[in-house]
């Protein structure tokens, strides 16, 4: 897993976690963290709703606290940390009081100002009144407030910049931390070309792939009409969009678009696929692009995804500045496609794209979070003198 040395000082540490979904990007990186330190030696106890089954989790150890309310299971788990049962929180949910949060959802304050970008007033009423936004920013407001002792990970400098721009906190406390995933699983040319068959694409045809459930706030909209402008630019029935995840497919009816549920391993789906579309308005840094990057697909998004600071445009994809700018979208699937269809062109695209994202590996990302997490336990351990 890591070449850093054990520390001689074995650590317990509560990983909280509130929800558990099989196919979460978050769920997969916290396992893998829990792995790492595990297999290290220290022990790794799940604080969480009970939704994670014990099995999934490494050494299965797992605590179910009070969960109603957000900040009952805020209190629940501070006071384990208070009862000396465990060494260090680290958190994946707003905690107060937590030794490190992994601000992997960003700032709900910074998602609410996108969000009024968008929506009607309407929306922005109930917004206002709802017990649960407000809550999040109460606990958010605590979290990062300048007297915290919390130390923050971000997983993106867009992350970082809106945590300083909307609370005072020292670049003392906070480090940034990009995502990682696994090296793709080998997929040769005919399982390709087999899998594209069982899709019902044609020879010619471009796959454009999206990725993710929350369609609204992922731009599945934007997306299709991408297609579909693109499509007709040039012949139609040359370009389809494929979309992995879950949604209400009835919104989004149309012969451009395929429906394919939750996946569980998309390997053989990015391999299958030609290019890849996110227009987020809001993702701290989308992992789906990181593995569709390193499966070697150009990645077309939004400059509102924190992946989009890894990609270098023309060469690895295109960041778009506007979000449901449709028709930069279209001229820049436009674009690739025609660059894709030079056999030449394509192979050392797609051979670019996939050392891009092998730069991210899970590995790197585990490695720098371990050694951070040691860091933060050896600095207090000299302070409190233990």
């Amino acid at each position: 897993m890591t070449n850093h040395e054990p520390s001689q000082h074995r650590k317990t540490i509560g990983f909280v976690r509130r929800g558990y979904s099989s196919t979460g990007g978050a769920e997969a990186y916290l396992k893998r963290l829990a792995e790492g330190l595990h297999q290290h030696g220290d022990r790794v106890i799940l604080l969480g709703t009970g939704a994670w089954p014990s099995e999934e989790w490494p050494g299965g150890e797992t605590m179910v606290l009070p969960h109603r309310h957000r900040r009952d299971f805020a209190t629940a788990a501070l006071r384990l940390k208070k009862e000396k049962q465990i060494d260090l929180l680290f958190s994946m949910e707003r905690l107060p009081g937590c030794d490190i949060f992994r601000a992997g959802d960003g700032v709900h304050a910074a998602w609410l100002a996108r969000q009024a970008r968008v929506q009607p007033w309407w929306r922005r009423l109930i917004r206002t009144v709802s017990g649960r936004h407000r809550e999040l920013l109460r606990l958010e407001r605590e979290l990062f407030a300048p007297e915290s002792k919390t130390f923050i990970i971000a997983n993106s400098r867009m992350v970082a910049q809106e945590i300083e721009g909307y609370f005072s906190i020292p670049s003392s406390r906070m480090s940034v931390i990009y995502n990682g995933v696994p090296a793709p699983a080998c997929v040769t040319l005919e399982e390709r070309a087999s899998l594209r068959r069982e899709l019902g694409m044609r020879e010619g045809e471009c796959a454009v792939l999206f990725v993710g459930s929350g369609w609204r706030r992922k731009g599945l909209e934007t997306a299709l009409a991408a297609v579909k402008k693109a499509a007709a630019h040039r012949d139609p029935g040359t370009m389809r969009l494929w979309v992995a995840g879950k949604g209400n497919s009835h919104t989004y009816a149309s012969s451009s678009i395929k429906f394919l549920g939750p996946i569980q391993k998309l390997s053989r789906l990015y391999a299958a696929a030609d290019l890849f579309i996110l227009p987020t308005l809001y993702d701290p840094f989308s992992n789906a692009s990181l593995e569709a990057l390193a499966s070697g697909l150009p990645v077309i998004t939004s400059a509102a995804n924190g992946c989009a600071e890894i990609i270098d445009p023309d060469i690895h994809g295109t960041i778009i500045k506007n979000p449901q700018n449709v028709d930069d979208f279209a001229d820049a699937l436009i674009k690739w496609q025609r660059r894709l269809e030079d056999p030449k062109e394509r192979a050392e695209i797609r051979h670019v794209c996939a050392a891009r994202g092998a730069q991210w590996s899970i590995e790197r990302n585990i490695e720098a979070t371990c050694q951070l997490i040691e860091s933060y336990s050896l600095l207090n351990v000299v302070k409190t003198g233990q």
